[in-house]
């Protein structure tokens, strides 16, 4: 028996004997269906490979302009040291030009509700697209995305620090909805290490989890007025597609082959474990932050570690913290001992670069660079500040009284200054506003990017991208700001933002009045301290870049290295060029946003140069 199987039955046995002690030990989940991978060959009384490129079932091409041609060849899956890996590679089988795999638990493995967890290392590269996922087991309320689907973690090889949580459903193609979440980790990426995917589905939500840390959820609200399809038995699905409408194809960057590797898949009967919450990116020297556990049981030991330059406040043995962060970010890691075992929850954390104001949108002294177009409630431009202080001193500013019979209440507005929304995504540009408002504390502010002919059909159709604050003061001025929620929609590129939508306190049929003023953007403040602008001749292409960023230097002055930092200054790629004055470098594994690259010459000479990498 491995040290896998050794732990296994360990969880399997205090699991057992937890269930026939007490009724704490009752709140210990219990595993109802597993595969380790432990084995040599696939458990097919588990699985079932689907062969071929959907064409047999009506479904070419898997429904997603994809590349390869499915086997269930060990050359692209096989079991071995205690994991599954499913291997992409570039041969011709059929009409296909590269070969992957796909297996799904059809009939042998359907669950209605539980905990499904899977740890998991990904692949990486341009057209590269793993996904773990569920598809109903019966269309009870009609063909795809009717009866709904899943997606616990899917994955785009050129973005390796970003995986994905989306829920399909409404109505047939073309007429079908989707509501998603991404998450980006602050350090590192997802094919280097493994990492533990979760997912807890109940009868009115599901949530998402990376490494303990719960970072999406959707329930019956997210729905709109569409059908909650997510109350019947669903099933699991693996597999690494090769190109796709949503990741594009291979190019000259993309290895050969690539593995997608499963350490094991577990199910457990009860959902509410504990979890981790907690912002993983905060402004420089942010004060007060707390990171909390959810869920904890009674009589459970609590230890907290976090990175060096962080001051801890208080929390220690509890299930929070307060830490004031310094300029640099981290790992905040928490250990919970309890009679259902030890877990291990992980956060690195970013710490933002200082924001300054850039553009003012709407101050109400001044001549707006926004107009509004639409709203649900009323507004009233101009009004008299009715309370002046510190945060804001201002005579006028605009008021807002949402509509009590709308539940999700809109102020809608025509801008022209997002021109690049992916700079919005990543943090380099943020949204800040004053607020005061009779609501509650903790009240939220949805701001939402959208293209304005494009969101003339329903949500999510071309909402771009969403980002909240929630309030925490009550009839007095505060300055909140927006941080990145999710992306309702892909089919908005960066650069076609030209609606901004607020809604205050969505999904709530209240009356409140929110007083606003100062609506701003902020971009991050970064000015390269090792800039060289004396050196002339120097030509960087194209800006903004997709795939390849190529660097030709002047003659007589070659380059030996080339670095690419992004806005927090943390270097992200690091390569050697041998002594030449001319090199294409691959930027397909960047995330979109603003980067510098740094370019050392051989007589010791360093430049740097800001460009945008943006997806085509």
């Amino acid at each position: 028996m491995n040290k896998k199987d050794i732990n296994l039955a360990r969880v399997v046995l205090l699991g057992l004997i937890m269930g026939l002690s007490s009724q704490l030990c009752s709140q210990c989940p219990s595993l109802i269906w597993f595969d380790e991978f432990n084995g040599t060959k696939l458990d097919v009384s588990k699985w079932t490979y689907q062969i071929g490129d959907g064409c047999d079932i009506g479904l070419c091409q898997w429904g997603n302009n994809e590349l390869q041609w499915y086997t269930s060849s060990e050359e692209n899956l096989l079991l071995s040291g205690g994991t599954m890996k499913i291997v992409a590679r570039k041969q011709t089988v059929q009409n296909r030009n590269y070969t992957s795999a796909r297996i799904r638990s059809i009939q042998k493995g359907d669950i209605k509700y539980g905990r499904i967890e899977a740890r998991m290392k990904l692949p990486f590269g341009q057209g590269i697209w793993p996904a773990f996922w569920m598809l109903p087991s019966e269309d009870v309320y009609g063909g795809w995305p009717q009866s709904g689907e899943i997606d616990i973690m899917e994955y785009l090889g050129h973005e390796p620090s970003t995986i994905h949580g989306t829920l399909h459903f409404g109505q047939t193609w073309p007429n079908n909805s989707s509501t998603t979440k991404s998450f980006t980790l602050a350090e590192g990426n997802f094919y280097n290490s493994f990492h533990d995917y979760a997912l807890e589905w109940s009868e009115y939500e599901i949530k998402w989890y990376i490494d303990g840390y719960l970072y999406s959820s959707k329930a019956i609200s997210d729905m709109g007025n569409q059908r909650w399809p997510f109350d019947q038995k669903f099933h699991f699905l693996f597999n690494l597609a090769v190109g796709g409408t949503w990741p594009g194809i291979p190019n000259a960057t993309t290895v050969f082959p690539q593995i997608f590797e499963i350490d094991y898949i577990r199910v457990y009967d009860k959902t509410g474990q504990a979890h981790l919450s907690g912002p993983a990116r905060v402004p420089s020297r942010a004060k007060n932050v707390v990171y909390a556990l959810s869920n904890v049981l009674p009589g459970s030991v609590i230890t907290w570690n976090v990175p060096e330059g962080t001051t801890f406040k208080n929390g220690q043995g509890s299930d929070s913290i307060n830490l004031d962060w310094g300029s640099t970010g981290g790992k905040v890691m928490a250990v919970i001992k309890s009679s259902c075992g030890e877990k291990i929850f992980v956060l690195a954390v970013a710490v933002e670069p200082e924001l300054v104001s850039s553009v003012v949108l709407e101050n109400f002294d001044q001549e707006s660079r926004i107009r509004n177009t639409f709203n649900t409630g009323i507004l009233v431009d101009q009004v008299d500040n009715p309370n002046t202080n510190s945060i804001n001193g201002s005579k006028k500013c605009g008021q807002y009284t949402r509509n009590p019979s709308q539940q999700y209440d809109v102020l809608v507005y025509e801008i022209s200054d997002v021109k690049n929304a992916s700079e919005f995504v990543t943090g380099f540009k943020r949204i800040y506003i004053d607020i005061l408002t009779s609501a509650p504390v903790g009240t939220s502010l949805i701001l939402q990017f959208e293209n304005k002919n494009q969101a003339s059909a329903n949500y999510p159709v071309g909402r771009h991208s969403r980002y909240t604050t929630v309030t925490t003061k009550q009839n007095e001025w505060e300055r909140l700001s927006f941080s990145f929620l999710d992306r309702p929609s892909n089919t908005v590129p960066d650069e076609a933002v030209d609606q901004l939508i607020f809604l205050f306190a969505s999904n709530s049929f209240t009356g409140f009045t929110f007083y606003f003023d100062n609506l701003e953007i902020y971009a991050v403040n970064t000015v390269p301290v090792f800039e060289n602008n004396q050196f002339t001749g120097l030509n960087i292409f194209p800006n903004p870049a997709y795939d390849q960023l190529n660097i030709i230097s002047p003659p007589g002055n070659p380059f030996n290295q080339l670095e690419i930092m992004d806005f927090t200054g943390r270097t992200v790629k690091l390569q050697a060029t041998g002594g030449t004055t001319e090199y294409g470098l691959s930027i397909s594994g960047l995330d979109n946003g603003l980067y510098f690259i740094r370019i050392k010459l051989t007589n010791g000479i360093e430049i740097s140069r800001p460009f945008i990498k943006q997806t085509q």
